[in-house]
């Protein structure tokens, strides 16, 4: 018989980084605490970043980078640098008053961080930034 897998029903999403992303520089990169997936061993973390007003529409092509930074013993890091994996979420070159933009990434079943960085080719707004995440699995059904 066939399987049918699906995506569980997300959880509570976790507010990450919030004042630390106020008023980013270009390039400008923030690193958040430690993740502990190590119970719950979920597959993917879905990611939501909701930028205050900044006028992006002299843009060339805005983004924000998201970058995963793993640890194989829950003490040492890699480097939060641009060798570390990542994924660049692109963000409408627009002025609304709110930008929400969200992407997946693939995570391990051990500790891990996520670090912010800032390809919008403006600064962040001064208040209002938020990093928001979910961690979750598919299922078989």
């Amino acid at each position: 018989m066939a399987q049918t897998i699906k995506n569980t029903a997300y959880g509570t999403p976790t507010s990450y980084l919030t004042t630390e992303l106020n008023a980013l520089a270009i390039d400008g990169v923030v690193l958040g605490a430690a993740i502990n997936n190590g119970t719950n061993r979920h597959f993917w973390c879905k990611v939501e970043v909701d930028l205050s007003t900044k006028d992006l529409s002299a843009a060339v092509s805005p983004g924000v980078q998201i970058r995963l930074i793993e640890s194989l013993d829950g003490t040492n890091y890699e480097d939060n640098d641009d060798k570390a994996y990542a994924i660049t979420i692109p963000v409408a070159d627009t002025s609304a008053a709110h930008l929400k933009v969200s992407g997946r990434i693939q995570i391990p079943p051990g500790n891990f961080k996520l670090a912010v960085v800032n390809k919008t080719e403006v600064i962040f707004g001064a208040t209002d930034n938020i990093l928001t995440y979910v961690t979750f699995t598919p299922e078989s059904v």
